[in-house]
């Protein structure tokens, strides 16, 4: 018996909203950390030999610590690890050049994580730019400043400011950041984004919009449908299992509202990116 394609999207979405449903009861018992850990330790073991053998073959290529790999991406698999930071940056950078940037305009990756995403943005970057990254984990960061080369990294606390006087960037982007905030921490980061950002500067973000919103139990989705952010909390605030659902009116009415947005699209399978113009 073969199951036509829409069959299969119902299985899969059922299975989907299962495996939340466990990690909701995980979440309220306070048991999903150490879960986490566990799979750790399994994603470990299951990649060690295609690790091994990804290393060999790109001996300048460094490797972030595998605990900081899996601690922002969930894994630690490194061909994954360079093959999607690559893929992100050249999209990322897509967005940037069509926007005619400043030749040594100043960018900053907000939440930076081991340098995935921003090793990658000046090969794809039609102009000479300044990149900067920030993150709330001094470990990444300190691993960061002491393997990838060209870029200045800097320690940023869980609560605002910067470490940057106004108006320094004319670029700044967020990839899987708001998704991982409570509903003040998206206010009060959007104000000190704003604050950062030249006159006119560009902002890219991307969320957990409609394509994540199967993952939503039944009370969720009633308030998501509402236009209201939902949040899953019971564990430290900026981690992976931290997250955040953000409805398009959210986004529109209130979290951008300081903002013209110019592009509004999907850019992972579950998350939207939204490119805008600080007022």
């Amino acid at each position: 018996m073969i199951t036509s394609n829409s069959e299969a999207r119902k299985m899969q979405s059922r299975t989907l909203r299962a495996v939340h449903a466990i990690a909701y009861l995980l979440r309220k018992a306070r048991l999903l950390q150490f879960v986490d850990w566990i799979y750790y330790l399994k994603n470990l073991a299951y990649n060690r030999k295609n690790n091994r053998a990804f290393i060999a073959a790109h001996k300048a290529f460094a490797v972030p610590p595998a605990h900081l790999a899996f601690d922002a991406y969930g894994h630690t698999d490194w061909q994954s690890y360079f093959d999607s930071g690559a893929a992100d940056a050249k999209a990322l950078a897509d967005i940037v050049n069509r926007e005619n940037m400043a030749r040594n305009a100043r960018i900053l990756e907000w939440g930076c994580g081991p340098g995935r995403v921003i090793r990658h943005l000046k090969d794809n970057l039609k102009q000479h730019v300044e990149l900067y990254g920030t993150d709330y984990n001094a470990e990444t960061i300190r691993w960061c400043q002491h393997n990838i080369d060209g870029i200045k990294f800097f320690v940023n606390q869980t609560k605002p400011p910067f470490p940057f006087e106004s108006g320094l960037f004319d670029c700044v982007y967020a990839l899987s950041v708001f998704t991982h905030l409570s509903e003040i921490m998206h206010f009060e980061w959007i104000r000190e984004i704003r604050r950062v950002l030249k006159p006119n500067g560009l902002l890219i973000i991307t969320t957990h919009g409609d394509t994540a919103s199967n993952r939503l139990l039944s009370h969720e989705k009633q308030l998501y449908d509402l236009g209201t952010l939902v949040v899953r909390g019971d564990v430290k605030e900026g981690k992976k299992w931290y997250l955040a659902y953000h409805p398009k009116r959210f986004v529109t009415d209130d979290l951008l509202k300081g903002f013209d947005v110019v592009l509004h699209r999907q850019f992972y399978p579950t998350q939207d990116v939204w490119v805008a113009r600080a007022k």
